[in-house]
């Protein structure tokens, strides 16, 4: 929504939200912006009005004229958000409302108008010429005269006591520029800092600031510290409206930088006419910025490693909260030899494994991947864990067990969200398997004497798309076949040369050691993976459940 921001002489200023009535402005007491005891303006001096879904800003012939950003006006002109409407010692921004951000936009406005070079009578330094020059003293400075150093190096021991201390970033900003004011004996100031390369307002003394941009981004691009000691002997600014009707008689910004970048700015100025900035006050002033700057990256690092160090908490909370999801360890089932492997690449992962008993006696065994990793996966592994453990006790088939874990499931998970899962059900007094394959990697069924079968049977991911039906399969597991279940972080793995691990390398490998104990040939798997990966980390979780009938 469109508002004006209007700065009246003295300073003051107020905002009125942009309806679909025009407003006029003028000493006439019934305008909507009236300003009766100002002789520079006319009765009816202007008018902003909407036509045709804009708004417009048109000068009613008053004597004085109107300004647009600087320029006469001399027809109706459509606004953008960020003119800047002048009459008499009056500014007007137009700006949207919706897009401001709210602590910066009441107390900064970066002023482009046709001041778009710095000009003469501004003095520009950067902070290696001040530091080779050792500037950083008042003015007749002699060698033997230590008191005359007494000011600033005063300032500066008490900026390195006063920012040696440990302050959160809201607390230290303010204390920076409090410091920096005090220190120039400059009446107001603000500080801003770069975030996502956006300034940001910091802390800021003394009201509404309104700065040029061309000062801005010398400031922030060339690293230059910027002193104008008198806007009276600025040609360029000091027929700037914005600086008049601040009051500003002397100003100085200077670069928040370390040694690798710029971080943000320092703004200070004098309202006084007495006050009039100098070389020393501006060295002065570079310096404690770049004490400044040091300070604020060292309470950022800080800040990370401490929200880095909650966040491990955090994970290692969840970590323990989803191991106690999976199994500790494989049932104990007579007629099976089972082994399993979980590794998630991240401290929590997506991958799922289980194992149920099914009320007419069936074991039910579980193989399942959500989409993604990390914390996000982990909690929607959980959701299929919860929901799993409720379905088995009163579905009848596999395939009428994965429908109803579709239609469950798909109305709490995300669209970009979606679980492939493999389930089978094995009979201990017959061998019977029965299985249905949601868009999981097809388990590999290794015979006693080396066959490969591929269980691909079933139908798409589960939580993608409501309604879905399922096909189930049946084989008969014959004494000493091998039955090997896993996700996609074990055959996607790649070698340095991209190659990928492959199912046809994983059925080769449990092929070649059918005979091994479970747990060795589980053990062996892993052990070929990493081999096969140069032993980097996994890119993907990796699982793996190995059930072998005796």
């Amino acid at each position: 929504m469109p508002e004006l921001l209007i700065t009246e002489a003295d300073g003051a200023t107020r905002v009125i939200p942009l309806d679909a009535a025009p407003l006029l402005m003028g000493r006439d007491p019934n305008c909507e912006i009236p300003f009766p005891t100002d002789p520079e303006l006319s009765r009816r001096h202007l008018i902003i009005e909407p036509d045709a879904g804009h708004w417009w800003v048109r000068d009613l012939g008053s004597t004085n004229g109107t300004r647009l950003n600087g320029a006469l006006l001399s027809a109706k002109h459509l606004l953008k958000f960020g003119d800047t409407i002048g009459a008499s010692k009056i500014s007007i921004l137009f700006r949207d409302r919706q897009t401001q951000t709210p602590a910066l936009s009441r107390t900064v406005v970066f002023d482009a108008g046709k001041f778009e070079s710095i000009s003469s009578g501004t003095i520009s330094v950067h902070l290696h010429e001040v530091l080779e020059s050792q500037e950083v003293r008042p003015k007749g400075f002699t060698p033997g005269a230590t008191k005359q150093w007494a000011s600033p190096l005063q300032a500066l021991i008490r900026v390195g006591r006063e920012l040696a201390q440990r302050r959160p970033l809201d607390e230290l900003f303010p204390v920076i520029l409090d410091l920096a004011l005090e220190s120039v004996n400059a009446e107001r100031g603000v500080l801003m800092v770069l975030e996502n390369d956006d300034l940001t307002l910091g802390a800021s003394r003394g009201g509404e600031f309104r700065i040029s941009t061309a000062v801005r981004d010398k400031v922030l691009t060339e690293r230059a510290s910027l002193l104008v000691e008198s806007i009276a002997d600025a040609p360029a600014l000091k027929e700037r409206k914005s600086i008049i009707i601040q009051g500003v008689r002397s100003l100085m910004c200077v670069p928040l930088q370390t040694d690798e970048r710029v971080i943000g700015l320092l703004y200070v100025d004098a309202l006084n006419y007495l006050r009039r900035f100098t070389n020393d006050d501006l060295s002065l002033l570079t310096v404690m910025a770049n004490v400044a700057a040091m300070r604020i990256e060292r309470e950022r690092l800080a800040e990370i490693e401490q929200m880095q160090r909650l966040q491990q908490a955090e994970l290692d909370q969840a970590a323990e909260i989803q191991i106690r999801h999976l199994p500790s360890h494989a049932p104990v089932w007579p007629e099976l030899e089972i082994a399993a492997r979980h590794l998630p690449c991240r401290t929590v992962g997506g991958d799922y494994h289980d194992y149920l008993q099914l009320a007419d006696g069936r074991y039910l065994v579980l193989c399942g991947d959500v989409a993604g990793k990390g914390l996000p996966a982990a909690l929607m592994m959980m959701n299929v864990h919860a929901r799993v453990q409720a379905l088995a006790e009163s579905c009848t088939s596999v395939a009428d067990f994965m429908v109803r874990l579709n239609r469950g499931m798909n109305p709490t998970c995300p669209p970009n969200r979606f679980v492939t899962l493999f389930a089978c059900a094995f009979h201990p007094s017959t061998g019977a398997l029965t299985y249905t394959n949601a868009g999981h990697n097809p388990a590999l069924l290794i015979r006693a004497g080396g066959a490969i079968e591929s269980l691909r049977t079933g139908g798409m991911f589960v939580a993608l798309i409501p309604g879905l039906t399922y096909e189930e399969a049946t084989v008969t597991m014959q004494p000493g076949d091998t039955l090997i279940l896993y996700s996609d972080g074990i055959t996607e793995e790649e070698n340095s040369a991209g190659e990928e691990f492959g199912s046809d390398r994983l059925a080769e490998i449990a092929s070649h050691r059918r005979t091994w104990p479970a747990h060795q040939l589980a053990d062996s798997i892993f052990d070929e993976l990493s081999t096969f990966s140069e032993a980097r980390q996994p890119t993907d979780d990796r699982t793996l459940v190995i059930l072998r009938r005796r």
